[in-house]
């Protein structure tokens, strides 16, 4: 077995009505949680162009991939960082979460194009291999949440699938993300193989392909906020909208919401980053 962290974190866009939450005064901060955790894996949403950037000379022991989600890789990414001490990437690719996943494209209600970046990645000494899914579902429309949680379910199977180099492999699937919205969800029940509608319009699922369980609860330990939507200042009670599903034969020694705040005392985004240490 191989150990690995998986860190997810919305770090929140550079919104210039932040004030003195401001990117500027929270990227080290943001850089410092993830540097003191050391994840083997950080998958970050929201970032432009230019915070991307920023991260990159934040961790350089970091490979980051992806772009941004509109012409030219601009916009908001839904970047993957693999620390390149332990971790090769293989492959990498981004696609739009509609019904025309290869090009940028808005469907079901959307109030922006949404993505997700995906990442085959290999241990640098030893054979253990696994894919990295980072997504961020939209928040103003329940059925864009829902057809896009159908999609995953429906592209994982290929993703998933075998590489040229280990052809009867199959490795192990860790997806992550802002879903916006909470367990029990439809969109987080149709992710878990539980579709309450049974349908799509993307396609037919096929749940015993590739079934997933969601790393809180799967998770030996529990550490943290049942939350991981903050003001900044506070917490906003009952909002677990940070997720982490792993696939079965992935183990799930523990799942933490963090709670560090920066050194002003405040949280360096308006969400709290979610850690699950998995074993592959």
């Amino acid at each position: 077995m191989t150990a690995i962290r998986v860190l997810s974190y919305n770090v929140r866009y550079a919104n210039r009505g932040d004030h003195h939450d401001a990117w500027h005064d929270r990227r080290d901060a943001v850089a410092r949680l993830v540097r003191f955790h050391r994840p083997g894996v950080a998958a970050f949403q929201e970032p432009l162009p230019d915070q991307r950037e920023d991260l990159r000379e934040r961790l350089p022991s970091y490979e980051f991939v992806g772009r941004g989600r509109d012409p030219g890789g601009e916009g908001e990414g839904c970047p993957i960082a693999v620390r390149a001490d332990r971790w090769e990437v293989a492959d990498s690719d981004t696609f739009w979460l509609s019904e025309t996943p290869s090009e940028r494209s808005t469907d079901w209600g959307a109030a922006h194009p949404r993505i997700a970046t995906w990442a085959r990645v290999r241990a640098v000494d030893g054979d253990a291999a696994l894919l990295l899914v980072n997504t961020h579902f939209d928040h103003v429309s329940a059925h864009a949440r829902r057809e896009s949680a159908r999609l995953l379910r429906e592209r994982l199977p290929e993703l998933a699938g075998a590489d040229a180099d280990t052809p009867d492999s199959t490795p192990p699937v860790v997806l992550v993300g802002d879903l916006n919205c909470t367990p029990g969800s439809d969109p987080h029940r149709i992710l878990v193989g539980d579709d309450p509608a049974g349908e799509s319009e993307v396609g037919p699922t096929d749940a015993d392909r590739l079934a997933l369980r969601d790393a809180a609860a799967a998770a030996d330990l529990r550490h943290g906020p049942e939350t991981s939507l903050t003001d900044f200042a506070r917490l906003i009670d009952g909002r677990r909208i940070d997720h982490a599903l792993v696939s079965p034969e992935v183990g799930v020694e523990a799942f933490a919401t963090l709670a560090d705040r920066d050194d002003r005392g405040r949280y360096p985004s308006d969400h709290l980053p979610v850690l699950a240490r998995l074993e592959i």
